[in-house]
């Protein structure tokens, strides 16, 4: 017989990656599984700026085997929320602990994977919101954000010796890659990337002859 879990008890707040609390934020994640939540779940969170993710039930793990079907909530406030308060909601819906969210745009474009084509590929338009939640700003990268990730991009080819196209883009499809940063590579700057990958290569060969000298 499987041990009934107290939803009332409040959890510690414990960050498994970091090994630390998190700290207040307005953006939050929390996932939820079918077969736990309650009936009127969407009735619970209804009041919450929220968007809810279309059910991910075909999703692989890493050994080839199904992951179990769930849905991401993503949580966007105008203030600060502590782990505290995102935790009720989450134990109303019978879900794991609440995860703080760094990029709002990278949790909003991941409910359907949008900068991971190596995963299956959700349809955006069974997102839903509620509570006022702007998924389209959301999904969008600003005209000032796609130039920061450009920079951001060539900074990292620079730092890390990258010298081939593939390994780049390889790294873009990864979970690791920030938001957009795959859609920024294929849809228009390829040409330019591959250029200046080039160029990083034949600027460390230069280094490497003139060491040999």
């Amino acid at each position: 017989m499987k041990n009934e879990i107290d939803w009332t008890l409040a959890r510690k707040n414990f960050n498994p990656k970091t090994k630390q609390p998190f700290k207040r934020g307005r953006n939050w994640a929390i996932v939820a599984y079918p077969d736990s939540l309650p009936e009127n779940w969407k009735d619970i969170i209804r009041q919450e700026p929220i968007a809810i993710s279309p059910l991910h039930d075909k999703d692989i793990n890493p050994d080839g085997t199904k992951k179990k079907p769930h849905y991401h909530l993503l949580l966007s406030y105008k203030g600060n929320k502590s782990f505290e308060q995102m935790d009720q909601i989450a134990r109303a819906l019978r879900a794991p602990i609440p995860e703080r969210v760094n990029s709002l745009t990278g949790a909003a474009r991941y409910l359907t994977h949008m900068d991971n084509p190596e995963k299956y590929q959700y349809d955006s338009s069974f997102i839903e919101t509620y509570g006022g939640f702007d998924l389209e700003s959301c999904l969008a990268l600003s005209t000032g954000d796609k130039r920061q990730a450009l920079r951001d991009m060539l900074t990292f080819i620079s730092e890390n010796n990258i010298m081939h196209l593939k390994d780049f883009a390889d790294y873009c499809m990864s979970e690791e890659a920030p938001a957009g940063w795959f859609e920024l590579l294929t849809e228009r700057n390829t040409l330019f990337i591959k250029e200046y990958i080039k160029s990083n290569w034949q600027k460390i060969q230069s280094s490497n002859a003139d060491k040999e000298r």
